[in-house]
């Protein structure tokens, strides 16, 4: 590069950085947009293991939730209290048993949309709910939820 003229080193060294990013910009989108689906997953993960440690230990410390109706669960002791009573067994009246598999997913930076189809063996039929998530630091930091437990149809009993 030493008998080139500085405008065809600048060129040079330009086409060198767009090829680059055009190697490095897909790599990172890639990485959050498979961050943003594991996260989704160890939630996921964690709701089938019925764990409210798990689940609440995806938020963020101040992290809100919002449900239908105007229900609003915010920060890590509403958290706790929210999934502790959810884990619970049926005959508690909890809903530990549920499975939500993603049947649509959406993501853009840091934001999420997955419409979850929800089973579980309670169930007479499978429910579909949609949440939305807002990722900071590798946890959820707001999540806007369509769930409705009072939707559910549940099997009758034997």
């Amino acid at each position: 590069m030493k008998n080139r003229s500085p405008i065809v080193r600048a060129g040079l060294a330009a086409v060198a950085a767009l090829a680059a990013l055009a190697v490095l910009v897909p790599t990172f989108a890639g990485a959050a947009k498979s961050t943003n689906k594991a996260l989704v997953a160890a939630h996921g993960k964690a709701l089938a293991e019925c764990s409210a440690e798990g689940l609440v230990n995806g938020y963020t410390n101040d992290a809100t939730l919002f449900f239908p109706d105007g229900v609003v669960v915010k920060g890590r002791a509403a958290l706790t209290e929210l999934y502790e009573g959810f884990v619970k067994p049926p005959s508690e009246e909890g809903l530990c048993g549920l499975k939500a598999t993603p049947v649509l997913e959406w993501e853009r930076g840091r934001t999420s949309f997955v419409k979850f189809k929800v089973t579980a063996p309670f169930l007479a039929k499978p429910y579909f709910s949609t949440d939305g998530y807002v990722f900071k630091g590798g946890k959820i930091a707001a999540e806007m939820s369509t769930f409705d437990a009072t939707k559910l149809d549940f099997k009758k009993s034997q």
